[in-house]
């Protein structure tokens, strides 16, 4: 039997598919890499937002009626979130 040519044209054809898929699959991947990142972040952030809530409840739970150390662990917490190097806090009477 004698061909025609069609049977390197239908290879090619293959091979354009399989090219677009492992692009589409790098894209894909990247972005499901991208997602995961940003879902991680966010997964540490409420982390360290329960853990700072927590530990000014102890606080507050271990001295009642005073309220210096609690305003001392806020800001204390608020610096470290903000990533700032120092912080001030400001009550009013």
């Amino acid at each position: 039997m004698r061909r025609h040519g069609r049977a390197s044209g239908s290879s090619r054809k293959a091979a354009l598919p399989k090219a677009r898929k492992t692009s589409m699959a790098r894209v894909s991947t990247t972005h499901v890499q991208e997602q995961l990142d940003h879902a991680l972040r966010e997964r540490d952030e409420a982390l360290e937002q329960v853990s700072a809530t927590s530990e000014i409840l102890k606080i507050i739970s271990k001295s009642p009626g005073e309220l210096e150390p609690v305003f001392d662990a806020m800001l204390e917490n608020a610096t470290r979130f903000c990533a700032a190097k120092f912080a001030t806090l400001y009550l009013c009477d």
